[in-house]
């Protein structure tokens, strides 16, 4: 059964490797059940209170009976009334920082003492407990018991849970996670199409206010997450250091293969010292944007690679050669190279952090170096998450006096290369957008044909600030070319310090070595970490990235539209061709901002989005030559969404008829693009660019308001809204016009020249060209924006621009960031960039860049070995076409699967397939594999319902992206689907008819799965004895009658029967909810056989109604919050309906009659949704 392999295979194996540890355990039934109000192993955490808070001498513990009791009650009485999350913030924090005990003993000697309940200093570890307890049984308030499968404790506060699940599970990972956000009290909700009798109460809250990590683990997997962590944020732990594999190889001598991640994450995470560390280190709360625009605060863990940097940082401050004496370089630092998107900002924190906390370097100065304004912002909020104090110098005095005084704290210096030296962030420097692109591209490629290395400026003077070796420099982006003028300059500054280098891209070959000898002390260390773009995509911390180049020969439109090619401004042309180009445009600048060019590239991009990108909810930006064609794109989108509306409004989406994949090109560009013409309507596309020298001529004004961008900004982060129903009229116009220019109109002269005798006055931006009810959905810049900006709501960059080098794999990195639904980014070439990939990164190694990006034809290329896996998979099991094409074949074929290894094969083959198919749709190549995602989503769909072992026993599109839902989901839902497929619950009405409209093989696997997933669902839960009664007999007969389906059918009945008539024996519940009727059992069971209570005439019916209604009616008060206050108010009002319904007490003792009204109160603010639902009539 699916419960003792999880036992065998997860749970046992997870136990053995934590003892061997160190840890020690304790099976749960030694336990016992522990009460919620305080489900702590008290006697653990009484001795360690004492063991940990010893006197000034050293000797003994200040602590006597009443501070211990003290500090237990403080931590139990932490409140859930604003929520689990509020609450185990709460809880972190006095774990962290210590209760302040008014009065204590007299052996502290104080008017107040900090009581510690852990023991944190990395030296003194072995003062506290570790205990790890399996079966871990917890009862509620409410008084339901949950059995938590593994719960690690720290002098007896929980701290590490963990649910195990069997590989033989279809998403094992998710199912833990699911059972983990129950038990927490802040279930996920059900999927759409589950169908579960699980209730939404909240498990054991209590326990959960102080664990700080949740481990999710199957057989060869174990993901990592918090109390606030979404199913999508668990992540796998692949690292083995700082640890050593030989360590962890001898604590799992069972394991018959290599290290796998669960052993990884148990042997590193799990680690007694080293939980404490990541604990206190590496867990921290993070403000993030919600789907709506608000903001809420989660709380993160570090992943493997952050941690195994910080650690290995770390340990080159302690142990690494300073710059002193007979060295004349300083050995602690490196360069860091963490792809883009990695989370490297975050990994500076925890290293903060870590630095700050630590006995032998909480002193240390951090200084933090960026070059780019928005970089600067990004990271010094990032950074206050360390709660280190950060100072900001803006200038070079402030950077100077900042260093001279030294201390705790992290000071940033936004530091740019600029003419002969280095200006600082609030010194006038050259803007971004002033950039001469093509000069930039074609000098680089010049000077690497040439083997020349870039000329840098003279080394700025700069004054001996600070010797002290207590000093690390962090540079951000290391690889850029200023590196070497900047390690000069703070040599000077600060000639001792440590430096350690961050990259989110590899290091150019002819700077390799400078800059490891820089930051590492010499030329042959290597990097201090590595983590590349393919271990990021493993790993999910960002996307895979396709291009798709869209420029050839010089043409640009056939005409049908249909190949579209546009001038290759990259390539190198004969004097012919370039004196042909020329009696055209001037320049190839000219060419990319010509109106014709810009316009089509429009027309063409707008289809792009509409067709690939906009189905999943994704935003866009275009990177342009130039501010004159960044604004000309803005114009040039509105008047491609223009035409596009208006030829909608004669376009009738059912005068096309059949499968999307017989459709031309524009059939299904029109028809995706009428389901979201209420939105494409409404959109918007919005340059952002820096002002320049036009500024004063009243230029662009416009697009370069800087409180206006981050406006802009913090709208595209933001998903589309639902847009309001409209008459079918109004979505065939714009949603609104665009505004007008008022340029400078100087003494009458031309307003657009820019020779006025007279300066105009201070220009002023105007009123806003955005409709503030239009979603922005795309952003159109020339440089900015292109590095540094973390848009997870982006997936396709629009490039039309020289671009090469680092600034190139920053750019396509904009598209990386993981987003639920986003399994590739788009980089789309329109300027014949990418046509010349070995061109523009040939400053780099092969190696390090070629997992940086795959074309559209690689991808496309994928499909065939994916489909065919899945083929190939079929054939071995005797599955034919035509056994996919008709009801009776479908069951047949789902039978060959009873095997759960067959399953899981057949799920990863598909998912493979579905991904890639996912990564290519709408390209006309994927359509010929749509027919086959279809039948073999249905086959995966008959198993799922057949057998039952998916969440809800059912088949959800949850793996499935956006495109290909849309592509196959009505071949595989709709009342024709559901009638020749079983239900999942055999107390459907249609279940017994279909039963017996199926041949008597089919019909016993389908009664005999539905029936333990019964068993499983539900009577386990509700009915112990009765489970393993019919659990047992349903075992026999399948043992006895192997292949006797016809018997089995017979057999099987009676037994279902037997299972249904749960209900039917109460004829009281017939009719009520499930809510309802775990009410009324819970309200019989305090009731009946309570000698404290005369029940007399009550109606547990009618009572249960009016407890229903009561609790809606005070728990849906905007005042409610579920604090102490409001849970007594719950509670006598439920008593008064308990008086109503004519309970009394039997004696004069009100305390029974009070003690169910507050375990009713209790349940009832559990499952306060359910009963908000219901007053709702859901």
């Amino acid at each position: 059964m699916v419960v003792q392999v999880e036992r065998d295979e997860v749970e046992r194996p997870i136990v053995a490797q934590l003892v061997a540890m160190g840890w020690t355990r304790v099976p749960g039934k030694e336990i016992g059940t522990l009460d919620s109000d305080a489900p702590f192993l008290t006697k653990k955490l009484n001795a360690a209170l004492r063991r940990v808070n010893i006197k000034a001498t050293g000797h003994g513990s200040w602590m006597d009976d009443s501070d211990v009791a003290r500090s237990v009650d403080r931590l139990a009485s932490i409140s859930l009334g604003r929520g689990v999350v509020r609450a185990n913030f709460e809880a972190t924090d006095l774990l962290l920082s210590g209760f302040v005990l008014g009065g204590p003993s007299t052996a502290h000697g104080r008017a107040s003492a900090t009581v510690q309940y852990i023991e944190w200093h990395e030296d003194q570890v072995g003062l506290n407990d570790f205990t790890v307890v399996d079966q871990l049984r917890v009862r509620n308030l409410s008084g339901e018991v949950s059995v938590l499968d593994i719960v690690l404790f720290v002098n007896g506060i929980p701290l590490v849970a963990v649910e195990c699940k069997s590989p033989d599970l279809s998403d094992p990972v998710y199912q833990a996670v699911r059972d983990l956000r129950y038990y927490a009290g802040s279930p996920l909700p059900h999927e759409e199409g589950a169908e579960s009798d699980r209730p939404e109460s909240a498990g054991v809250p209590e326990l959960f206010r102080t664990v700080q990590l949740l481990v999710a683990a199957t057989a060869e997997t174990s993901h990592l997450g918090t109390i606030t962590s979404a199913p999508d944020h668990f992540h796998p732990w692949r690292s083995v250091k700082p640890e050593r594999r030989e360590t962890l190889e001898a604590e799992t001598p069972d394991r018959t293969g290599p290290l796998n991640e669960r052993h990884k994450l148990v042997g590193v995470v799990l680690r007694p010292a080293a939980l404490l560390n990541i604990v206190r280190h590496y867990v921290i709360p993070l403000p993030v944007e919600t789907e709506s625009g608000g903001s809420q605060t989660v709380k993160i863990v570090a992943r493997h690679q952050q941690y195994r940097a910080a650690e290995e940082a770390v340990r080159r401050l302690r142990t690494g050669r300073t710059r002193t004496g007979l060295f004349d370089t300083d050995e602690r630092g490196g360069v860091i190279w963490h792809t883009q998107g990695s989370g490297k900002s975050l990994t500076m924190t925890f290293l903060v952090r870590r630095v700050h906390l630590h006995h032998d370097l909480s002193e240390f100065m951090v200084v933090v170096v960026t070059d780019r304004t928005q970089l600067q912002d990004q990271l010094s909020q990032t950074l206050r998450l360390s709660e280190s104090d950060v100072q900001i110098a803006k200038t070079r005095a402030q950077l100077e006096g900042l260093l001279r005084d030294g201390g705790r704290r992290v000071v940033f210096a936004m530091i740019q290369k600029y003419g002969s030296g280095l200006a600082f962030a609030g010194e006038s420097v050259q803007d971004a957008d002033d950039r001469n692109l093509r000069r930039e591209y074609d000098a680089a490629e010049h000077a690497r044909r040439k083997g020349k290395t870039e000329k840098l400026p003279p080394v700025p003077s700069f004054p001996e600030c600070n010797t002290s070796p207590e000093i690390l420099v962090l540079v951000d982006e290391a690889h850029r070319s200023h590196t070497s003028v900047l390690h000069a300059a703070l040599r000077k500054a600060v000639p001792n310090a440590a430096k350690i280098g961050f990259t989110g891209t590899p290091i150019m070959t002819g700077r390799a070595e400078d800059t490891r000898r820089i930051f590492s002390g010499g030329p042959g260390r290597g990097f201090l970490d590595e983590y590349r773009m393919s271990e990021a995509e493993r790993d999910g911390v960002v996307v895979r990235i396709r291009y798709e180049g869209r420029t050839g020969e010089g043409k640009v439109f056939d005409k049908d539209g249909l190949d579209r090619n546009f001038d290759d401004l990259v390539r190198d042309r004969t004097d012919d061709e370039r004196r042909a180009l020329l009696k055209r445009w001037p320049t190839e600048r000219d060419v990319a901002e010509s109106t014709p060019m810009i316009e089509a590239k429009a027309e063409d991009i707008l289809e792009h989005w509409v067709s690939w990108v906009l189905p999943e909810g994704f935003k866009a930006q275009v990177a342009a030559v130039s501010r004159k064609a960044a604004v000309a794109y803005r114009d040039a989108l509105r008047r491609a969404r223009g035409a596009l509306l208006a030829e909608l409004a004669t376009f009738d989406p059912t005068s096309v008829t059949g499968p999307v994949e017989e459709m031309s090109r524009r059939e299904r560009y029109l028809h995706m693009a009428h389901r979201y013409r209420a939105l494409l309507r409404r959109v918007d596309f919005v340059p952002v660019i820096s002002p320049g020298a036009e500024r004063k001529y009243r230029q662009w004004l416009l697009w370069t308001d800087a409180e206006r961008q981050k406006g802009y900004i913090e709208r595209f982060q933001q998903s589309f809204p639902q847009p309001p129903v409209e008459a079918d009229w109004m979505t065939t116009v714009p949603f609104d016009q665009p505004p007008r220019e008022t340029p400078y109109d100087g003494a009458g002269n031309n307003p657009w020249s820019r020779n006025q005798a007279v300066g105009p006055p201070e220009p002023e931006a105007g009123p806003d060209p955005v409709h503030p009810e239009s979603p922005i959905a795309f952003l159109i810049v020339k440089s900015m924006l292109l590095t540094g900006f973390d848009a997870p709501r982006e997936q396709v960059l629009y490039l039309d621009r020289p671009i090469r080098d680092a600034e190139l794999l920053q750019a396509v990195a904009r598209v990386n960031r993981p987003m639920p639904g986003k399994h590739v980014g788009y980089v789309v070439d329109y300027y014949g960039v990418l046509e010349h990939l070995s061109e523009a990164l040939a400053a780099y190694q092969q190696t390090d860049v070629d997992d940086t990006m795959r074309t559209l034809s690689e991808e496309i290329a994928d499909l065939r070995p994916t489909a065919g896996a899945v083929r190939e998979l079929l054939v071995r099991k005797r599955i034919t076409e035509a056994d996919l094409s008709d009801p009776s074949g479908l069951r047949r074929a789902a039978l060959a699967f009873e095997d759960k290894k067959d399953r899981f094969d057949f799920d990863e083959a598909l998912h493979a397939f579905l991904t890639t198919l996912e990564r290519v749709l709408p390209h006309e190549h994927a359509l010929e594999y749509v027919p086959d995602a279809r039948r073999w989503g249905m086959l995966q769909k008959r198993i799922r319902r057949l057998y039952r072992d998916a969440e809800g026993g059912t088949f959800t599109l949850r793996r499935y992206g956006r495109k290909v839902r849309a592509m196959i989901a009505a071949h595989l839902e709709g009342p024709q689907i559901e009638r020749i497929i079983p239900p999942v619950s055999l107390t459907s009405d249609a279940f017994d008819d279909m039963m017996r409209d199926i041949p008597a093989r089919e019909a016993a696997a389908e009664m005999g799965h539905a029936l333990r997933f019964h068993l499983e669902e539900r009577v386990r839960r509700e009915d112990p004895e009765k489970y393993i009664r019919l659990s047992q007999r349903l075992e026999e007969i399948l043992k006895e009658l192997p292949g006797r389906f016809k018997e089995q059918v017979e057999e099987l009945g009676p037994l279902i029967e037997q299972a249904r008539r749960e209900d039917e024996e109460n004829l009281t519940l017939v009719g009520l909810s499930v809510l309802e009727q775990r009410l009324y059992r819970l309200v019989e069971e305090k009731v009946e056989g309570n000698p404290g209570v005369v029940r007399g005439e009550t109606d547990l019916r009618h009572l249960v109604d009016m407890v229903c209604d009561t609790a809606a009616r005070v728990m849906g008060s905007v005042a409610y919050q579920g604090q102490a206050q409001d849970l007594s108010e719950l509670a006598n009002a439920i008593h008064s309906q308990l008086l109503h319904a004519g309970l009394r007490p039997a004696g004069v003792e009100w305390s029974p009659m009070k003690a169910i009204a507050e375990s009713l109160a209790a349940y009832a603010n559990d499952n306060r949704s359910q009963f908000l639902r219901r007053a709702q009539g859901e």
